[in-house]
């Protein structure tokens, strides 16, 4: 137990992880930015977006790096105190999270005029699961990540507490990833008749396939914790096998041989998460020339800045983005329909503002 705490004490710490959260700030806003707002600019960033994979790979080096933080958290609490408070875990992670959260929500339900169903998956934080098979365009589409992220740590704690430590990495590493997907392959098989396109958003959305990124961040978490580095040679493996499997994967679709959408987007997840590993290791255990160049890069004042905001505050830019996309639909109004929603607008300006000053000023810490 002492030795484990000293292991726990001495936990590096890795800014780098702050200017990538910056860089992923920047892609998320401009990923998403077409689904609010017509602009043929923003349109054609989100087409190279398509075509580079930058953004979705972007989005799973986020989770790989949600899953390694977590883990490393609760790893060292168990190591310091042979137990892991739910209580305070969860507090943690509700007033990181549901205060910009709800408001941007709430924001977006007065301009959109979000219906009830959507309302209710978005409150809950089973966006993910529903978007999908309801997908109309949706200012807070971004937000099923968010869904994923939460269900995540709602299950988690409870597992690294009950598994045996001695069991960890093999259902981390192997177990977990393994199950996710054949849970996508189950998916897969299940809507084989479902319209392709929505079957394969449930895949690419769903909490079970994106275990697969979540759980092997814990995985090199378990790995930094028994100072068994993953680093060199298996990195750069990594990165090869999943450029092949992502090549394969998209020439298969455009010559139809892979036809089945789920099929596509298990392949590309499979990938993307064998690049996030290879970049979260090389951040975590290297120590040569790489990492020093990518932290030199990632550690600037200006990704530090934006990234210390973390992933989920970022959320509070949808606000401007929905009042900028709000205030066109004024134009074609009469007068006195233009006063009303001129009232409410001005109203929502300050939920807006209120969200970015809370998200500047205040700081929630894991």
């Amino acid at each position: 137990m002492s030795e484990n705490a000293d292991v726990a004490k001495r936990l590096e710490k890795f800014p780098a992880f702050d200017g990538f959260r910056g860089i992923g700030v920047v892609v998320v806003v401009f990923t998403h930015c077409p689904q609010v707002l017509d602009s043929s600019a923003y349109n054609a960033i989100w087409y190279a977006n398509q075509l580079s994979r930058v953004g979705y790979i972007a989005l799973d080096i986020f989770f790989v790096i949600s899953g390694f933080f977590i883990t490393r958290l609760l790893l060292r609490e168990r190591a310091k105190t042979g137990r892991i408070s739910f209580k305070d875990f969860y507090m943690r992670r509700a007033l990181r999270i549901f205060p910009v959260y709800y408001l941007t929500v709430l924001a977006c339900y007065f301009i959109f005029r979000l219906g009830p169903a959507d309302m209710l998956s978005l409150l809950t934080y089973t966006f993910n699961f529903y978007h999908p098979l309801h997908a109309v365009p949706n200012p807070l589409e971004h937000t099923w990540s968010l869904s994923v992220e939460e269900q995540f740590y709602f299950f988690w704690p409870l597992l690294i507490l009950i598994v045996a430590p001695g069991w960890l990495n093999v259902v981390t590493g192997r177990v977990i990833p393994l199950l996710a997907v054949a849970s996508g392959l189950l998916m897969a098989l299940l809507l084989i008749n479902h319209e392709p396109r929505e079957a394969g958003d449930v895949v690419y959305m769903s909490l079970f396939t994106r275990m697969l990124s979540l759980s092997l961040g814990g995985w090199l978490a378990l790995r930094e914790f028994e100072n068994r580095p993953l680093r060199g040679w298996r990195c750069a493996a990594l990165v090869v096998a999943a450029l092949v499997i992502l090549v394969i994967d998209r020439k298969g679709r455009d010559l139809g041989i892979i036809t089945s959408q789920p099929v596509y987007w298990i392949l590309a997840l499979i990938a993307y998460s064998m690049v996030s590993v290879s970049f979260v290791a090389t951040l975590v255990f290297d120590r040569g020339i790489v990492k020093r160049v990518m932290t030199a890069i990632l550690s600037l004042s200006l990704f530090r800045g934006l990234g210390s905001l973390s992933l989920t505050r970022c959320m509070c830019f949808t606000c401007r983005y929905c009042f900028i996309s709000a205030s066109t639909m004024l134009r074609p109004m009469a007068p006195r329909c233009r006063s009303s929603r001129s009232r409410s607008l001005s109203a929502l300006r300050l939920v807006c503002r209120s969200c970015l000053t809370i998200c500047w000023k205040i700081r929630w810490r894991s």
